[in-house]
Parts: C-alpha cells; structure tokens; sequence
C-alpha cells in the first residue's frame, strides 16, 4: 500500500472533489457527418456516449473523458476540448478527450473534410453542425453538476489478468516478413499465431466517497474492432462491457483504450455477434476480478495527500515531417485527385491536414494527471503497445509504489506511431498510416518527463 508522505490537511477537508457527466453523441440515421470511414449512418445497433469526470483540487479543475468514436482529429479536438474547458471553467491543455477507437462510430477531422469535399460543401456543415451538437450537449452536460461535486475520500488501484482478448497485430513469418492479423482474420496461419506482444492487464481505479463508490475508470489495450463493411452504428464490446458491468455494479463506468495501435481481437473474432458477445464478457469478467480486493496494487486516503501532490503536467512530443515515398508533397497531391479510389484520396486528405499543422508550428501533446501515486496518462494517435510497457516500467522504476495508467487516441491527427524499427520491417500496415516520421525517442523522452517525480 502507498502511504502518503506530505504535510495532512486539516481534519475534515479533502483535497480532491469530483463529479462525473454523461453525453448522448450518436449521429442521427440517414447522416454523414464524418471523415470518410462511416461515410453514412444506416442504421444503430448502440447509441455512442461522452463520459467523463470533472476534478478540482483547490484552485485546479481538470478534465477527462472517453467518448464512443473512432477518432477526433487536428481542429475538431481542439474545438471539443474547448467546448470541454469552458464549461468546467479551465483551460483547454487541461483536458484529455480519447477516443475508444470504435470503427463503426464517427471520425471526425474537419480540415480532411475541408479537403475533401471543398470548404463549402454540404458535408462540412454536416460535421461543423454535429461537432457543435456534441460541444452544445457536453457544456449542458457539465454546467449541470459542477456544483454537485463530491468529495473523494479514498482512491483503489486494482488490475486483473484478461482472458483471450488482445493479440498483436503484427506476426513475424518464418521468411522474416511481417503478417498482418486485422481484427478479423481469415488465415490460419496468421490468426492462429501466439498472441505476441501485449499488455495482459485491465487497470481499473475506483474514486470513494465517504461512504460508497463514486466512479470507476477502466485502462485496457485493444483495438475495439470486431466486424467491418456496414454503416451499423455500435459501441462494440468495449462498450458492450462497460455497459453491463454498469448494470451489475450500479457505479458510474468509465472506459479508456490503452496503447492499441498494434494490437486487435484478431486471434479471437470470427466477426460473429456470438464472437463479439465472448470478447465483451471476458472483458467485463477482467473488470470484475479487478474490482475485487485481492487485486488492489495501491490504496489510499485522500486526506494523506496534500494539494501540491494532485498535479496536471503537459509535454510536447516531438512529431516530424513524412516526406518519404508516398508521403512526398508531389506524391500526396496526385493521390488526392478525383480520379483516385476513395480511400486513397481519405488518406491523403488526413495526411495532408496534420502535416500542414505540424508546418505551422503545432506539436503533438502528452499529459498527466497525478493524484499521489496515482498517474493517469494520456496520449494523442494511436501509439503501439510498446509505449505503454514502457511507461509502466518508467513508472515501476521512479516510485516502485505507483501505479499508472496509459490512455491513447486523444487528437488523432497523427494516427499510428511506434518504434522506430516499425519503418523498416517488411511488411505490417501500420506504417502505411503513420503520418510522423520515427519519433521514438521523443515520445520516450516526454513519457519520462511526465512520469518523474520530484524528489527523482
């Protein structure tokens, strides 16, 4: 157990308050108001949420969330986060928006859609008025509850083993290629393969009132993908799990993707709902076994804390130009002609929006919010697996007493980042969506940032 170390505060107060809100972000049927993955709503098997808590800590308000889409991207995450930060009354650096990473829910990326469809096209109102719906919706959403924060009391620390869920995507051949197992795999060979590198454990921190549960986060890592090629609406089995461990415990659920961009349900999904319904009960069997006492790592009262130790910190990471190959500037405007098949031109079209950003001078950003030996990190794109073993290990090696969680998908601008080595295996498919060159060493360099403590 960790044990607070700085100065008590005075018997009775509390350096840690919290309320939690919950926003409807499901597009209407018959709409298209994405980038270009769901291109129109069909029909809804799920309706997608915004959930999020709001924190304060004497004059500090943070806030994080976890929303229902596949992606937000460039300005359209900056809008929401905005939209976010008003409402609770602080800054936009202070909010982490990450996305589930569902592929039958929204991508939304304004300037790719600008691209796309000319500035003044029907389909960009569609998205700025669906974009502004949700910011509308969250601020309501928010404004509601902030004067009915709770004091927390006590913060539990727990991890659990997940049974038969994530598998790597990237499988080495015996010729030393590299094969692609996507979330539905039909090559034995490929599918069957040993898992490969994971991170096995769901982490799921529980906020305590004075006297009950007020919320509990979940951190795993998985793409949450497990059919394809329909318009269908649906939060998949992430959700599916979110959503019945809700019902059973009666607590307020929030679900967070980890580093998923290498990882799937690939060795496990045949794209049957039965598939999908096993992937979502052992995920909600892992979410119960952590909630259980004998799997809490780390527990603590928040009355042994000192608001100096609840802190927000920011790093930038160090994304660079792609001007290789098909990324060359020449290269991206042929592929975004007419004339070229539709997901040539998406591809492109996103490239082209972050590439124009990171010219402008806009970086990529990390945060942390710390609470004692609690750090909750957040990411932007879809960072591989390996970088959230590496934080776990920076956390484990600076204070062996902590405990850390990773979130990716926040702005998706970048989409796939790993190791370096990733641009020159042969094979894979990540790399054919890595809009940054290799960044390795700067997304380490701001993870330890992030993860020192003080006294290191």
């Amino acid at each position: 157990m960790w044990l607070g170390l700085a100065t008590r505060l005075p018997a009775g107060d509390v350096a840690l308050q919290l309320a939690t809100f919950r926003v409807d972000v499901t597009p209407a049927v018959g709409e298209s108001p994405c980038a270009g993955f769901l291109r129109r709503v069909d029909s809804i098997e799920h309706p997608l949420e915004l959930r999020g808590v709001i924190f304060k800590s004497g004059t500090q308000t943070f806030v994080i969330a976890a929303i229902d889409f596949c992606g937000i991207s460039n300005s359209s995450d900056e809008t929401l986060r905005d939209a976010l930060a008003r409402a609770a009354g602080t800054s936009r650096d202070r909010v982490a928006l990450q996305s589930l990473h569902q592929h039958s829910a929204p991508v939304l990326d304004l300037e790719a859609v600008r691209l796309l469809h000319g500035p003044d096209s029907a389909i960009v109102r569609a998205h700025l008025e669906f974009t502004e719906k949700i910011a509308i919706r969250a601020t309501q959403a928010i404004q509601k509850v902030l004067d009915s924060r709770i004091k927390v009391r006590r913060i539990v620390c727990s991890r659990a083993l997940v049974d038969r869920v994530a598998s790597n995507r990237r499988v080495p051949r015996g010729d030393g290629t590299i094969a692609v197992r996507t979330s539905l795999t039909r090559e034995p060979a490929v599918r069957d393969a040993p898992e490969g590198l994971i991170d096995p454990w769901l982490r799921t921190i529980t906020f305590h009132g004075e006297r009950e549960p007020l919320v509990q986060l979940h951190y795993y890592s998985t793409h949450p993908q497990t059919f394809y090629g329909d318009q269908r609406i649906s939060w998949d089995c992430v959700g599916m799990a979110r959503e019945q461990i809700q019902q059973e415990s009666g607590i307020f659920q929030i679900y967070f993707n980890g580093c998923g961009g290498n990882i799937t349900v690939g060795k496990y999904n045949d794209g049957t709902r039965e598939a999908r319904r096993q992937l979502a009960d052992r995920l909600m069997a892992a979410m119960r076994r952590s909630s259980q006492s004998d799997s809490v790592i780390v527990d603590f009262q928040t009355e042994s804390l000192d608001t100096s130790e609840i802190q927000w910190q920011t790093a930038a990471l160090g994304f660079q130009l792609r001007e290789d190959g098909r990324f060359a500037r020449a290269a991206i405007e042929s592929q975004m002609q007419q004339t070229q098949s539709w997901d040539t031109r998406l591809a492109a079209a996103m490239f082209h929006a972050f590439q124009e950003r990171l010219r402008s001078g806009q970086q990529g950003q990390a945060s942390r919010l710390r609470i004692g030996p609690l750090d909750l990190l957040h990411l932007p794109g879809e960072p591989f697996v390996e970088y959230q073993l590496f934080a776990q290990q920076v956390g484990a090696g600076v204070s062996p007493g902590s405990f850390a969680c990773v979130a990716g998908y926040g702005d998706c601008g970048v989409w796939y980042y790993g190791p370096d080595a990733m641009y020159r295996e042969p094979g894979g498919f990540e790399q054919t969506w890595s809009f940054t060159g290799p960044c390795q060493v700067s997304v380490e360099e701001a993870i330890k940032t992030l993860l020192r403590r003080t006294d290191d």
